[in-house]
């Protein structure tokens, strides 16, 4: 005979995780500055990178994510309290006008879908398309 434990109490299931794509940098530093969770995460693909941010929503999260080129390869975003202005820096930078946001990278995750990585990665550009005609 084979007992089963009741459910914890307090404890439910994690929902499947929402996932929303925001125009730029500057909305994801927004939502970081509003929900006063001061951490980007960066996955890179191919010559192009995804940063994210991830946020309690009920049972479940809600990841706000856009697509960025790889040159943007600084470590902390530097955010002007008084001009808004939004720039990405090598260094640490400490200055009171300044809200200084860590970017994280990633090596390996599970809260992006594959799919959505792999098709990011799959992408060329008309260029190489274009080249691929051509030969």
């Amino acid at each position: 005979m084979q007992l089963e434990s009741p459910p914890l109490k307090g404890l439910s299931v994690v929902a499947k995780p929402y996932i929303i794509k925001v125009r730029s940098v500057d909305d994801i530093v927004n939502l970081v500055l509003a929900a006063q969770i001061l951490l980007i995460h960066r996955v890179s693909a191919d010559s192009k990178s995804i940063l994210y941010v991830q946020l309690p929503v009920y049972n479940s999260l809600a990841i706000y994510y856009c697509m960025v080129d790889e040159n943007v390869k600084g470590k902390y975003v530097l955010y002007n309290r008084f001009t808004g202005e939004v720039q990405i820096s090598e260094k640490f930078v400490n200055n009171s006008k300044l809200i200084v946001i860590p970017i994280v990278d990633i090596m390996e995750q599970e809260m992006l879908p594959k799919e959505l990585i792999e098709s990011f990665s799959k992408k060329k550009s008309k260029r190489d398309e274009k080249l691929r005609v051509v030969l």
